[in-house]
């Protein structure tokens, strides 16, 4: 049954042609990414409280290493991270981050002609990454001299550094430690949204983010004008909200209520799912299990989150498969599908070089949709109820060098391909 099925996506895998796609927008947070390797001497050093602020983030970190599961700690307090940052301000590697950010990157280097990166209040040296890209950066300042860099700390690490949790499939991933940045980071400011609309009038895609950093009703209010009124740009608009880890419980409610019903996509992963879903049942949401839920419960999730807040596309990305939820009358299936399988070729292209192959658990996921959904007329295109639901398996590489920011750029990826 492997070997037929994996035949099958092969061949529709190298069928795949990138498609033409219009020019886009990002928004809206970008910043300074310090990359660092967790090692053995790394751990160590945290177990021994040699590094001021440790007790902040240890434990998730610990957690994150255990499932082998992306995370994400925000540190509220400016003097913990502070001292944090200024403890490893000789480590790593710095690159551009934040979602907008990664996105605008890759996909001006996709070969998007245009990618237009709204930042207000980005700091000199994130212009200067997203310029050197050939990314055009929007302050909403007439320059970006006045702000200051923000700089987020990503610990990669390996599956071989702790004992893992048992079922958990081993593979990198990595652990974020972020200030809490300003709202206003998220909103265009009144007196420049008119000239902000104008630049991205040629805009057909907009891939945006940050609202994470959203704290008052009146202030997921406001963003979610400002998404409607992106969207009502022009006729063949479509605009995406990328998801994080981490945030409070009040900060995802607000989402769910404000942000997510006024997009046309979201794109998240599947802990990401389990908290909203979580919020969505009354649930205290870090109660939430570290283990990843089946697929089949995770289609399941997907669409009673797309039933609850009318969102037409729900993107989920995890290892092995991707899950794409589509309302069945804007839909192009096979379209969608093909911008899947995209942007899998392109998230292995990025995470390392080496011989790709089709995931093993994504060929048991789709198996186990197609037991539940019944045959599909096309292979990964199943219909429920009034919805297309996409099961696809993955390409992965055998020589993963990077994680951080694979997300973003599977994700954007597919919605910028996508011809829903």
């Amino acid at each position: 049954m492997f070997l037929m099925n994996a035949g099958i996506w092969e061949n529709l895998y190298q069928s795949v042609q990138k498609p033409q796609m219009d020019p886009v927008i990002t928004g809206f947070n970008a910043n300074i990414d310090r990359v660092i390797t967790v090692t053995p001497d790394l751990l160590r050093s945290f177990e021994q409280h040699a590094v001021q602020g440790v007790d902040a983030i240890s434990g998730r970190l610990k957690q994150s290493m255990k499932y082998c599961s992306a995370d994400e700690v925000f540190i509220s307090e400016p003097s913990v991270y502070r001292k944090l940052s200024e403890y490893f301000s000789h480590s790593g590697t710095l690159s551009l981050g934040g979602q907008a950010g990664i996105a605008a990157v890759h996909l001006r280097r996709l070969g998007i002609p245009s990618v237009t990166c709204a930042v207000p209040g980005a700091g000199p040296k994130t212009c200067a990454f997203l310029k050197n890209a050939g990314a055009i950066p929007l302050t909403f300042e007439s320059g970006a001299g006045d702000h200051f860099d923000i700089i987020h700390l990503i610990f990669e690490h390996s599956p071989d550094l702790v004992p893992l949790a048992d079922q958990v499939v081993p593979r990198s991933n990595r652990f974020i430690v972020s200030p809490v940045h300003d709202s206003s980071t998220v909103i265009i400011p009144d007196a420049s949204l008119n000239s902000f609309l104008e630049q991205i009038a040629v805009c057909r895609r907009a891939f945006l983010s940050g609202y994470q950093y959203l704290r008052t009703k009146q202030e997921f209010v406001t963003a979610a004008g400002q998404i409607r009124m992106i969207r009502s740009g022009h006729p063949l608009m479509r605009t995406h909200v990328e998801c994080v880890s981490g945030a409070d419980r009040n900060v995802m409610a607000m989402m769910l209520r404000h942000i997510i019903p006024n997009t046309d996509s979201i794109g998240l992963n599947e802990r990401e799912l389990g908290l909203f879903m979580h919020v969505l049942r009354a649930h205290d949401h870090t109660s939430a299990a570290m283990l990843p839920p089946s697929p089949v419960t995770c289609v399941r999730n997907a669409i009673a989150l797309a039933d609850a807040t009318g969102v037409p596309r729900i993107h989920l990305h995890t290892f092995g498969y991707y899950i794409l939820i589509l309302k069945s009358e804007t839909s192009k299936p096979e379209l969608s599908r093909n911008a899947l399988f995209l942007a899998a070729r392109v998230t292995a292209d990025t995470a390392g070089p080496g011989q790709q192959i089709l995931s093993r658990e994504g060929l048991l996921a789709y198996a186990a949709g197609r037991e539940l959904f019944g045959p599909d007329e096309k292979p990964g295109i199943f219909w429920v109820d009034d919805r297309v639901v996409m099961l696809v398996p993955t390409y992965i590489t055998q020589n993963i060098q990077k994680t951080t920011g694979l997300g973003d750029i599977l994700s954007s990826t597919a919605f910028v391909a996508d011809r829903f």
